[in-house]
């Protein structure tokens, strides 16, 4: 048994890091968020040819992190929205409409023709049967908004020690 745990944490650990990176809801402005990325068509004539497609790849991808995020919130009746959109077409229909419409908020691209977007969907465009219906978790609901104030994390206190701590300079690898 102790011998397939290493095994469990190398598969484990990279699929929970990966189900964070693609999708979530900020409830505290309200918004859908989701990552996409796509690569290149390495046949492309150009790099711009392949960047469209990279580009379109990236906001299908986007689109469906999107839905599957929402598809795993819960609902003020206890159920989550998956279950009332696979018993519900027409919802479903409606939903996939608002999430063909995002644009954009955050575009990158990548030397060799790749690109990786974030969008953002408004909860309050969303079918009124979910966004009324949207429960925001309780740890979110008592989360203070980072963007509204700055706290401390710690104090400083003088030591005989003037020495600077860090390095001024930022890494020459970091942008």
């Amino acid at each position: 048994m102790l011998r397939l745990l290493p095994f469990a944490l190398l598969v484990l650990v990279p699929l929970t890091a990966r189900a964070d990176a693609t999708g979530e809801i900020d409830w505290q402005r309200r918004v859908l968020k989701a990552t996409g990325q796509g690569a290149p068509d390495l046949n492309a004539p150009s790099i711009a040819v392949a960047r469209l497609g990279a580009e379109r790849a990236a906001m299908a991808t986007a689109q469906r992190n999107a839905l599957e995020t929402l598809k795993g919130a819960t609902l003020e009746s206890g159920g989550t929205v998956g279950t009332l959109l696979q018993n519900d077409s027409a919802l479903r229909t409606k939903v996939q409409g608002k999430l063909r419409g995002v644009r954009a908020v955050k575009t990158h691209y990548f030397s060799d023709g790749g690109v990786s977007l974030d969008v953002e969907v408004p909860l309050d465009q969303l079918p009124a049967e979910i966004a009324q219906g949207l429960k925001a978790p309780a740890v979110a609901a008592t989360k203070p908004d980072s963007t509204s104030s700055v706290t401390p994390t710690s104090s400083v206190t003088p030591t005989s020690n003037p020495t600077p701590t860090s390095n001024p300079t930022p890494d020459a690898g970091a942008k």
